[in-house]
């Protein structure tokens, strides 16, 4: 009998026919994205594709650097990325050494994994990736087992990073809901559970009550969990599941609480960035700035405030509140009503659900935003509640350019987000509704109409933004 084709088998199986040689980042990249990606790819409940066995197989492969690197894992429908940056932020400035993972990236794919706000140079991602490589080929998995996806390589590419580095403390984001996520395998300092809403119900589940489970999947016996203001539903999951683990809580609204400084506001109402007060059961920590604007990312740093003072009573005494106010003032994370000050004014917000969208729109309110002629760019993921954001987003535009994203294929044709607009507004709109076929088309539309002195904002897709920002980022001399 011959023996089959190096490529009869699809891509992400021939990890375990052939070694991999992997020679520089390029061919590092490329063995990567051969894996199965559920970022591009929307998974079937019915193929239960999420599992931790596999994850904690894998990581004995490579040493278990979970089970010696303490870690703050952080879950929610939104907020996790900003509240995880803000951590790692405060941790740096206490003189941690830290390691950040979140997903998924903007522009490079190191950006998922950080030591102390470094990520891997091209030699140390191609080493990595080529010493996992032939550790996944030299191993015996079951044969009925399927190889490792994209996001479970890139768990166990943060940690062997992280275990190299020396890194004290990890700030873990989970990629998806809690329970089953990869990052679950860990040993927490602190648990987060930053918001819960409705997002990926074709996986989660289609209630609050079942996402709240999932998400309350990452608390462990005896941890303490920090918790943001959740709806009613979702607060009885997880305090019951906090109970059951007798895991101390610490909720937003109850035991901590923050407030903006409105009086901050420069007389030009233009803001970069904002004034808020946070109070915690021990004390007040006053005027602090974070350059990140709204209620939300005010919200994101009372449980980032609120987290440093349960690790500082924890024994990491280098945590001052003059650690905590330096985090939080040099905090960069792209993406999050970011503005790029030109003519006209381009905000990108990586928003890509209902609750989200909310959030862009609150920040809307602010008079510099108000008195301009406002223009949305926007693009939404198949597997995302589209009408809903455009219904909350819409408003608060004159006009509205529908477009898709290019490098991902779970992207709405533009033509079919306008339809769902007009069927929302049959009975005439002052708004006007466009369409173009890419980012690029998009945004000079949108510029041209908004005009010199107005406002285009880029939201709906985080792929979108992302590659909105590299059109604005090559310009730029």
């Amino acid at each position: 009998m011959q023996p089959l084709a190096d490529d009869f088998w699809p891509p992400f199986f021939r990890i375990f026919v052939v070694p991999a040689q992997i020679n520089n980042r390029d061919e590092a990249i490329q063995w990567l994205y051969d894996r199965i990606d559920y970022e591009r790819i929307r998974p079937s409940p019915m193929s239960n594709p999420f599992r931790l066995e596999r994850i904690e197989r894998l990581l004995k492969k490579i040493g278990s650097p979970q089970e010696r690197i303490p870690a703050i894992h952080i879950a929610g429908t939104k907020g996790k990325g900003s509240t995880a940056a803000m951590i790692d932020s405060i941790l740096r400035a206490s003189g941690v050494r830290t390691g950040l993972f979140t997903s998924p990236h903007i522009e490079a794919f190191e950006e998922r994994m950080r030591v102390s706000g470094r990520m891997p140079n091209p030699d140390q991602l191609t080493k990595l990736v080529s010493k996992l490589a032939r550790l996944l080929y030299a191993s015996e998995l079951e044969s009925c087992d399927r190889t490792p996806t994209f996001f479970e390589i890139s768990t166990l590419l943060a940690w062997m990073y992280f275990d190299e580095e020396k890194v004290e403390i990890a700030v873990l984001e989970t990629g998806l809901g809690g329970r089953l996520d990869c990052t679950n395998v860990c040993r927490p300092l602190v648990n987060i559970i930053t918001s819960i809403g409705l997002d990926h119900t074709h996986i989660l589940g289609d209630t609050l009550s079942l996402i709240a489970a999932e998400k309350a999947g990452i608390l462990k016996q005896g941890i303490p969990v920090v918790q943001g203001q959740l709806p009613e539903t979702a607060d009885l999951v997880v305090t019951a599941r906090a109970n059951e683990l007798k895991c101390r809580q610490f909720v937003c609204g109850r035991d901590f609480a923050w407030h903006i400084d409105h009086n901050d506001n420069p007389l030009s109402g233009r803001r970069r960035s904002q004034k808020i007060f946070v109070l915690t059961p021990t004390k007040s920590y006053d005027a602090l700035t974070i350059p990140l604007l709204g209620d939300h990312q005010a919200h994101n740093a009372s449980l980032a405030v609120m987290t440093a003072e349960i690790l500082r009573d924890a024994g990491y005494r280098k945590i001052d509140d003059t650690a905590i106010a330096q985090g939080l003032r040099s905090i960069h994370w792209p993406l999050r009503f970011e503005v790029f000050d030109q003519a006209p004014v381009i905000v990108l917000d990586a928003a890509h659900n209902p609750d989200s969208m909310k959030a862009v729109a609150n920040v809307l309110k602010n008079s510099e935003w108000t008195s301009r002629r406002r223009v949305l760019v926007f693009a939404a993921s198949a597997d995302k509640d589209a009408r809903s954001m455009i219904e909350i987003i819409g408003p608060h535009f004159d006009a509205v350019v529908f477009t898709r994203f290019l490098g991902n294929p779970r992207s709405l044709q533009p033509e079919d987000l306008m339809a769902i607009a007009e069927s929302m507004h049959a009975g005439g709109t002052a708004i006007r509704f466009m369409t173009a076929q890419n980012p690029t088309d998009a945004l000079a539309d949108a510029c041209i109409n908004a005009g010199p002195d107005g406002l285009v904002v880029v939201t709906g897709s985080i792929f979108l933004a992302s590659e909105v920002r590299s059109l604005l980022r090559r310009d730029r001399p």
